[in-house]
């Protein structure tokens, strides 16, 4: 890494903000980052390479939005001279300092490769990678159609359920990936049941599958009504009892006794005697 001057304060309005499509919104973490900054001010500077007079912020989107929610109109930047590409290339080789959602490390070497022409070669070496790691990167974010990137972008959809679930069905169903994100999107559901869903979709028919995109939280609340219904049966007949009101059983227990009687009418009267079996 070239030289780096000391930690500066600059105003707000001279970050070029250019890599902020690169982030995925976290409501949870913007919570947290403001606490922070409430109590403790803003620790870590942010990352920053000049041009012109301005600074383009490489790392720190999420210290920003939490200055800013907090009144601040100054933040706190390390500024690094190294071109902008070499700039990126050590933000994402620090594994150690930050967790990358990765989706938006796919959206950075999307930039690399696009904007800076790196090839795959020299992408993969500087970031400690095989090509295989870099081509599935972009896979992710290449593969996903613009609505339902949009929607991981803004934290309104899991990276897992983009990454395991909607990027292989975009692959052989555009068309069903996109309907079950619009689905998703106003009623979540859990990794578990994206898991489940998905698993249920490979290996159904197309009526099958048209129905499960057609009603995704309808397919795991009958998923899960059956792993109940399951366990209850693997949980053994003693089991079933404790389940039960004891009214209802008792209930329960001597409409089955009336039924298994005969009738005898004598002078009239009807007598319910015996067994039928």
């Amino acid at each position: 890494m070239k030289k780096q001057t000391p930690p500066m304060e600059i105003d707000i309005h001279l970050l070029d903000l250019r890599y902020a499509h690169t982030r995925i919104k976290n409501a949870t973490a913007l919570a947290k980052m403001q606490n922070s900054i409430i109590r403790y001010g803003q620790i870590v500077p942010a990352l920053a390479v000049p041009e012109n007079n301005n600074f383009i912020l490489i790392d720190g989107y999420l210290r920003l939005k939490a200055l800013k929610a907090c009144g601040h109109d100054c933040i706190k930047l390390q500024v690094i001279e190294e071109n902008e590409a070499d700039s990126l290339f050590v933000m994402l080789a620090k594994n150690n300092d930050r967790q990358w959602e990765v989706i938006e490390q796919a959206a950075l070497i999307q930039e690399l490769h696009s904007r800076f022409t790196c090839s795959f070669g020299e992408i993969a070496k500087r970031l400690g990678r095989d090509k295989s790691w870099v081509k599935r990167r972009l896979d992710l974010v290449d593969s996903l159609p613009e609505e339902i990137k949009q929607a991981v972008m803004t934290g309104k959809l899991s990276t897992w359920s983009a990454s395991h679930v909607l990027v292989p069905l975009s692959r052989v169903n555009e068309k069903d990936a996109c309907k079950l994100t619009e689905k998703l999107l106003r009623d979540p559901l859990s990794t578990r049941e994206m898991a489940r869903l998905y698993e249920h979709y490979k290996k159904s028919n197309r009526v099958v599958r048209d129905r499960i995109i057609a009603n995704p939280s309808l397919f795991a609340r009958t998923i899960r009504l059956q792993d109940q219904d399951a366990k209850q049966i693997n949980d053994g007949p003693e089991n079933w009892y404790n389940l039960l009101n004891p009214k209802d059983m008792v209930d329960a227990l001597l409409d089955r006794l009336y039924h298994r009687c005969v009738v005898i009418k004598i002078d009239g009267h009807s007598l319910r005697v015996g067994s039928t079996e």
